[in-house]
């Protein structure tokens, strides 16, 4: 479906702007270059609010496994759209993690592996979401895109 494929192109890249301009919520520092992020989102406080960011979490990790199963277009099923599905899950996974680790009462102790990629890394996170959401985009028949 067509409203899929705008979706992910779209949350992809919002998820990704945010993991890697955005401020993280659990440890309160802001991007490394504060000047870039500034500028790109703003100084408005939408895009560090929890309860914006954890619906997005949901609706990105959501739109990913669409991908997964709606078919555009005659494309492969599963396939065709592996690397956006993957991003989606990848950058609405880290947005969850972030919210339920800031609204919790209680400690959390993760994983080290979990903790690396979704929490410590998550700039990178968001670079893989925004290049999937780019790339969906220009190429819109590419296989795995």
């Amino acid at each position: 479906m067509l409203q899929f494929y705008f979706l992910s192109i779209l949350l992809n890249l919002t998820t990704g702007m945010i993991l890697v301009f955005g401020k993280n919520l659990i440890t309160g520092e802001k991007a490394e270059s504060t000047n870039k992020a500034s500028g790109i989102l703003g100084e408005n406080a939408f895009f560090d609010d929890k309860t914006f960011r954890l619906v997005l979490g949901v609706l990105t990790m959501f739109v990913g496994i669409m991908k997964l199963l709606s078919v555009v277009r005659n494309d492969i099923p599963v396939v065709g759209d592996l690397f956006p599905a993957l991003a989606g899950f990848l950058g609405g996974g880290c947005l969850l993690i972030e919210c339920y680790k800031s609204n919790s009462a209680a400690e959390l102790s993760l994983p080290h592996i979990v903790n690396a990629i979704f929490i410590d890394r998550r700039k990178y996170a968001g670079y893989v979401s925004m290049t999937a959401a780019v790339l969906h985009f220009i190429f819109p028949d590419v296989l795995l895109l």
